[in-house]
């Protein structure tokens, strides 16, 4: 197996003994993300596309689109359809190219920077990472983080992403510096993210869906894991001292006692798969905004 630095050499878990992390970068990630630490990167995906909030360009283009604050839970369960879409087929397999040609389409009609395109891969790359780091059932092995890299330099070389780093370490240099020159607050922020908590509460259980206390836990937990300065940039209160506490102590409970459960061998994810918004299921043609342009993939 390639050398991935000093770190790589750490023992790593069995099913990566004979896996190299550039040339086995899906298999290593896929196994990530749908088996092994499944409900980490459900969470570390979706903190993700919340940390975006946090970049004024980004939040208005959001917010511009109207998508997620007329349809805010096609909206959620498409992004979360078309990101495991494209991590359980990959990007050269017809139906991972197919993703990536709905990706293109769904952007390439707004100013985007690439700038802001390579953060955005970042933000998949690293805020997942790092919540399996303090969280999830063991830390990552450093050939899982190199292959996480490699499988989204992948994704973002596929949609015509310039200058991304051909190294981690310089990636992730430019997304902390990125954050530190972009991060501020904007009114578009404060209303993706009610958008955004509406779409969470109602994910409860039905019988909590119209408690207050319940949707005012959602905001309040979810508000205690963010970083100080995403809370900063997004205009949040910063929580009581003891309540971050007691969500993170519980959250590293149950990632303590994750390590004493099997890691099955099947998916927890399966393509097509019913949900709130597509009770019989979905089709790829069915993600996405209704009005797209045509052409696949065209130069920017």
């Amino acid at each position: 197996m390639r050398a991935v630095g000093a770190a790589g050499r750490r023992r790593a878990p069995d099913h990566l003994r004979d896996l190299d992390p550039v040339v086995d970068h899906h298999r290593i990630y896929r196994h990530m993300v749908l088996r092994e630490f499944w409900p980490e990167m459900r969470i570390g995906l979706n903190l993700a596309f919340y940390r975006t909030y946090a970049v004024p360009s980004i939040a208005r283009l959001l917010l511009a689109t109207g998508e997620l604050t007329r349809r805010p839970l096609k909206r959620g369960y498409d992004t979360g359809a078309i990101m495991y879409e494209l991590i359980s087929s990959g990007v050269d397999d017809p139906r991972g190219r197919q993703v990536l040609a709905l990706l293109d389409r769904m952007h390439r009609v707004h100013e985007i920077s690439d700038a802001e395109y390579r953060y955005v891969l970042g933000t998949l790359v690293f805020v997942p990472s790092r919540w399996i780091d303090r969280f999830g059932r063991r830390r990552l092995h450093p050939v899982e983080r190199e292959a996480t890299f490699q499988f989204y330099r992948r994704v973002g070389t596929a949609l015509r992403i310039r200058d991304i780093p051909a190294t981690l370490a310089a990636f992730e240099a430019e997304f902390t510096e990125f954050e530190r020159v972009n991060f501020a607050f904007d009114p578009a922020a404060r209303t993706l993210i009610e958008a955004t908590r509406e779409l969470m509460t109602r994910r409860l259980p039905g019988p909590l869906r119209d408690r207050a206390w319940a949707c005012r836990a959602v905001a309040v937990t979810t508000d205690a894991v963010l970083d100080p300065p995403v809370r900063a940039a997004l205009g949040l209160p910063e929580p009581s001292r003891a309540l971050e506490v007691a969500v993170h102590g519980l959250l590293r409970v149950r990632g303590r006692a994750r390590r004493f459960t099997r890691v099955r061998d099947t998916d927890h994810w399966t393509s097509g798969q019913p949900n709130a918004a597509y009770p019989d299921g979905y089709t790829l043609d069915q993600l996405g905004p209704d009005r797209l342009p045509d052409p696949p993939l065209s130069s920017r």
